[in-house]
C-alpha cells in the first residue's frame, strides 16, 4: 500500500504543479509506469496465495462431485501452465533488458530490476497455482481435499 500511496502523491503533486506552476515533475511517468508494473504482477501472486481470485464455477457446481472436480483441476493445471510459460517469457525479457542495456528515457533507470521483481511475483504466483492444481487433484479422491477446494470457491 506504501507504494500505491507513493504513485498517487508523486501523479498528485505532478498534476498539481502543472496547473498552478506550469511546470512537471521531470520523469513522473516513468515512475508511475514502473512502480504499477511491479504493483500489479505483485498484486496477483498475493491473491493467489489468500485464495482471493474469484472462481467462477456456476456451471461446473450442477456436475457430479468427481467430474467436477476433474474439470476445475484440468483448469488449474492450465492456468499454472501458462504462469509457468509467462515466467520464463519474463525471464527472457530480462535478459533482453539487460543485454540491450535498456533504460527510460528521461530518467534513465534501467528496466531489468523491475522486470526480475515482475519475475518473482510470476514465480511466487505459478507456485502457489500449482500448491492449488495439487488441492484440486486431490479433491478427486478425498473428500476432505474437496471440501477444502469448495471453501475457496464464490
Amino acid at each position: 500500500m506504501f507504494i500505491v500511496l507513493a504513485m498517487m502523491i508523486i501523479m498528485f503533486v505532478d498534476c498539481m504543479l502543472g496547473l498552478f506552476a506550469n511546470t512537471r515533475i521531470r520523469g513522473s511517468y516513468e515512475l508511475v509506469q514502473v512502480i504499477l508494473s511491479v504493483v500489479v504482477f505483485m498484486s496477483w501472486a498475493y491473491t493467489q496465495t489468500e485464495h482471493g481470485h474469484i472462481h467462477v464455477v456456476m456451471f461446473i457446481r450442477k456436475f457430479p462431485t468427481k467430474l467436477r472436480f476433474v474439470i476445475f483441476a484440468f483448469v488449474s493445471l492450465l492456468s499454472t501452465v501458462v504462469m509457468a510459460i509467462a515466467s520464463f517469457g519474463v525471464l527472457r525479457m530480462i535478459m533482453d533488458k539487460m543485454g540491450n542495456h535498456e533504460k527510460t528515457a528521461t530518467l534513465l533507470i534501467p528496466y531489468w530490476p523491475f522486470y526480475m521483481i515482475e519475475f518473482i511475483a510470476f514465480i511466487i504466483f505459478t507456485l502457489a497455482l500449482l500448491g492449488d492444481t495439487f488441492k484440486a487433484f486431490a479433491a478427486i479422491v478425498n473428500k476432505d481435499a474437496a471440501e477444502d477446494v469448495m471453501s475457496t470457491w464464490t
